[in-house]
């Protein structure tokens, strides 16, 4: 999770690096996390580009409020 927060972006890559998981389970987490609207996928060329859309949000703001994901949540 840590991870996530280091910069508005990730690679697969990224969590090979860190030694979290190998290339295909890196992959599956970061798919899983796009799915559910945490990340979202841009693909360049052949690499994919995993952003956190809400932390740029935070970075590119005046304030310094984030919208919980359990606000986000429908019942």
């Amino acid at each position: 999770v840590n991870l996530l927060f280091e910069q508005p972006y990730t690679r697969i890559a990224n969590l090979e690096a860190a030694g979290i998981a190998k290339r295909q389970t890196a992959s599956k987490y970061l798919k899983e996390l796009s799915d559910i609207g945490v990340l979202q996928e841009i693909a360049i060329g052949r690499d994919k580009l995993f952003i956190h859309p809400r932390l740029m949000e935070l970075l590119r703001g005046e304030g310094n409020s984030f919208t919980s994901f359990q606000s986000l949540v429908k019942a």
